[in-house]
């Protein structure tokens, strides 16, 4: 019995190294549905343990080799069939690595696949993220990673700092900031990494380790204009307008031709929830520079336009006070229509000037309100033919 037993064995080890030749076979001649057949009989039969290491480490390169093939092959329908041909690359190479008589022996072929599935994987990130598939870019640069890592590449940094990136532009803020602290902890102590781990901290709503990130990184560079942008939108974010202000001026003094400085001071001063800084007339001014800067600049350009249509709802607000019928009341009812109606015709070009460059039904019923406001029945017609 025992007799039996050991001839079954070696009868199942032989049929193992008989799978692992025919899948070399069939990879050379190009056969590689065939070649994978036979690998996969090989690798995940239970008895695969019991080969050599050698003769295991042989099985999983090979494994590589087909599944690579596969990739490179063009052969569209055997492709569709493995769509996870890469990754069954590189657990391959991971496993071959793993005997390191072997790994020494064959030390040219497998660093070469490994870094063919380093740069495939960093390829496949990059066709992703220049597509704006940031989501499916960030773990592609994360393999490119790991593998870069597992090699000692001095280039490894580098693509997680891409991958990282990538998680932030697709607002996976919890990866985002996972993947930077691993690029501050690997060495990269400069302003860029405190200002997306700010970034990161701000998307998670978490104001004070934003703040701690941004006051880090304003120690090693207090001009960073970067740096000041996220410390103005966490003081805004806690509703600190008056440190926002101070911040945007700042930027203002190393920018002064930013009209986007301008058009955030506009909001600032233009929000009425702000009672300790809504001033209307700043916020104009700073809506009125901003266009002078960028007169195509939409944003600045509707929200002026919304800005007079708001002060003039506030006349016509007080008009409807009015409940008398002398003409004392009746004159002050008719002095506040027309300031009304003074500021809806000085806002009114904004407004049209907004839905020409970008139409919208928002925009299009302002318009409307306006325009039977100052009783313009032509321009309603036109409106709404449009």
């Amino acid at each position: 019995m025992i007799l039996l037993a050991v001839v079954l064995t070696a009868n199942v080890m032989m049929a193992q190294k008989k799978d692992r030749t025919d899948a070399f076979m069939y990879n050379k001649n190009g056969q590689y549905a065939k070649a994978i057949t036979s690998i996969e009989k090989c690798v995940n039969h239970e008895q695969f343990l019991g080969m050599k290491p050698n003769d295991q480490a042989m099985a999983w390169l090979y494994r590589a080799a087909i599944y690579q093939n596969v990739i490179q092959s063009g052969d569209e329908a055997l492709k569709a069939q493995t769509p996870n041909a890469l990754e069954i690359v590189y657990q391959s190479l991971m496993k071959c690595m793993e005997n390191k008589d072997f790994l020494e022996d064959n030390k040219g072929e497998i660093y070469q696949r490994v870094g063919n599935v380093m740069n495939t994987y960093y390829t496949k990130g990059a066709d992703d993220y220049n597509t704006g598939k940031f989501t499916d870019a960030a773990p592609m640069f994360k393999k490119a990673y790991d593998i870069a890592k597992s090699l000692g590449s001095s280039d490894a940094n580098d693509m997680l700092n891409l991958a990282a990136t990538s998680a932030l532009r697709a607002e996976d803020y919890n990866t985002a900031l996972t993947y930077f602290t691993e690029v501050k902890d690997n060495g990269a102590d400069n302003v860029d990494v405190y200002k997306h781990l700010a970034a990161c901290y701000n998307g998670l709503g978490n104001a004070e380790q934003a703040m701690a990130m941004i006051n880090a990184g304003l120690e090693k560079s207090p001009s960073d204009a970067g740096l000041i942008l996220e410390k103005v939108n966490a003081y805004l974010k806690e509703g600190k307008g008056a440190e926002a202000v101070a911040d945007l001026n700042k930027l203002r003094e190393l920018d002064p031709n930013n009209a986007q400085l301008l058009f955030v001071l506009g909001t600032i001063y233009g929000d009425e929830n702000n009672k300790d800084l809504y001033d209307v007339e700043k916020a104009r001014k700073y809506y009125e520079d901003a266009l002078a800067i960028n007169p195509g600049y939409y944003d600045a350009t509707y929200n002026i336009g919304v800005l007079y249509t708001g002060m003039a709802n506030k006349y016509i607000e007080q008009a409807n006070e009015i409940t008398g019928f002398s003409k004392a009341e009746q004159d002050q009812y008719n002095s506040l229509i027309e300031q009304a109606n003074e500021l809806l015709r000085t806002g009114l070009p904004y407004l049209k000037q907004a839905y020409d460059a970008q139409p919208s039904d928002d925009v299009k019923n302002v318009l409307r309100s306006i325009y039977v406001k100052l009783n313009m029945m032509e321009e309603v017609k036109a409106l709404d033919g449009k």
